[in-house]
């Protein structure tokens, strides 16, 4: 998945949850997967950052880690300059987080979402644990195998691979 693409699920899970749960929106943790999107709904996510931190840091172990999901969304309803407002904030495995947002329409749908953001690293910190859990997973391409010439692999040269030896 492209990062664009998930900017796009993660805003089309928005909408579902809108449409599906109405307003205000719960806080929902996004986690595409090659076969269906997982939306997890946090109902009683503490006021306190602290307490939040705790909370997405066991959605991650449990729900990233566990199943190796590379990338992940989060989406809720916060007050933005005095407008009510459907925030959605996604990341994946090496790549910073981004925000945007998106107004309530009338008609209880979202209007057009704003241009994403890259997220600043001091706002949203209970979310931190979540980019955490992606960031640790292992990449296709991250594992070296003993035949790579830039660990050390065999070879007619005793020294393959590593630092030059000087006698």
């Amino acid at each position: 998945m492209q990062f664009d693409e998930l900017r796009f699920v993660c805003q089309e899970a928005a909408g579902d949850i809108l449409r599906s749960r109405g307003r205000p929106l719960p806080p929902t943790v996004v986690l595409p997967g090659a076969e269906r999107t997982q939306l997890l709904t946090l109902p009683e996510l503490p006021d306190d950052d602290e307490a939040r931190h705790t909370v997405l840091a066991q959605v991650a172990a449990d729900h990233i880690t566990e199943a190796a999901v590379p990338c992940w969304g989060f989406v809720a309803e916060a007050d933005a300059s005095g407008d009510d407002v459907a925030v959605v904030v996604y990341g994946a495995r090496r790549h910073a987080p981004e925000i945007t947002a998106s107004r309530f329409a009338e008609d209880d749908d979202l209007e057009e979402f704003v241009p994403a953001e890259p997220l600043d690293p001091t706002a949203l910190p209970f979310l931190h644990p979540l980019q955490h859990a992606v960031d640790a997973l292992p990449a296709v391409g991250d594992v070296f195998d003993a035949a790579d010439p830039k660990r050390g692999g065999p070879g007619d040269d005793p020294g393959f691979g590593g630092l030059p030896l000087h006698p």
